[in-house]
């Protein structure tokens, strides 16, 4: 099937580029391939280091990044680059098909990951939710999605005061609260959220990332902390919300999305 040219624009007008650091010389040239022929400029590397020295340069709106490397691992690629400041969007490719990787990997700071082997589309999908999400990091370890910025190292959740929408303060009800303090497990969930701000996180991922891969936490944990959540956002009054993706999991949203 042939693919579309779908690439969408960086700031500079030109279309987005996305470096592939993968050692597979093989699988490498076939996606660099379907990113191409779909409109995106795409380069690869084939080692940590040079990806690491490539994406450091700020050229690149996107990362598709192997875990498995013959230098070093995707993983310290990850932490090097977040550390330096980057917050170019990053997404993980691996084999691995535990959670426990995944959530190391998020927690690293991935913004997805695509298990191994991948379909085209799937790619592709991946790549432009990525690339249209709000969240950013920030270098005094804070994540902002949705209109709202989470301090991870204090656990403190504000608004965003350029362009943030008070739904108290338009409702004519008094002022929303400047900020709450979450509880470490609140600032965890929450951090999971808006690291895939729109997306579906699964309850699985999120018990994972919470309690441990080999915990066996109830359902009813996680949405005992979804609905302390929910409260504490109704303090800060504003638009941003989680909803709940039925037979799936939360996803965190600053308008409403059709139910599934």
């Amino acid at each position: 099937m042939r693919l579309m040219r779908e690439a969408l624009r960086s700031k500079g007008g030109a279309p987005m580029r996305v470096l592939l650091i993968e050692d597979t010389p093989r699988l490498a040239e076939a996606v660099a391939e379907i990113l191409r022929k779909s409109g995106y400029g795409a380069d690869i590397a084939h080692i940590g280091a040079d990806g690491l020295a490539m994406a450091l340069t700020g050229a690149y709106d996107a990362l598709l990044l192997d875990i498995m490397l013959p230098d070093m691992s995707g993983m310290d690629v990850l932490r090097e680059l977040r550390e330096s400041g980057s917050v170019v969007p990053v997404i993980l490719l691996t084999a691995r098909q535990g959670v426990g990787d995944r959530v190391a990997g998020l927690d690293a700071g991935a913004d997805d990951y695509l298990p191994k082997p991948f379909h085209a589309s799937e790619l592709l999908a991946r790549i432009r939710a990525v690339t249209r999400r709000p969240a950013t990091y920030r270098p005094n370890n804070a994540i902002e999605a949705c209109g709202l910025v989470l301090d991870a190292s204090s656990n403190v959740l504000s608004i965003v005061r350029e362009g943030a929408t008070s739904l108290t303060a338009s409702a004519g009800v008094g002022a929303p609260a400047a900020s709450v303090e979450l509880t470490p497990r609140e600032s965890e969930m929450l951090e999971a959220l808006m690291n895939r701000a729109g997306l579906p996180v699964p309850k699985a991922d999120l018990m994972a990332r919470l309690w441990g891969p080999r915990v066996q936490a109830g359902e009813n944990r996680v949405e005992v902390l979804v609905h302390s959540l929910r409260v504490k956002l109704e303090r800060l009054g504003v638009a941003a919300r989680i909803e709940t993706v039925r037979g799936v999991g939360y996803r965190l949203v600053s308008e409403p999305i059709a139910a599934q």
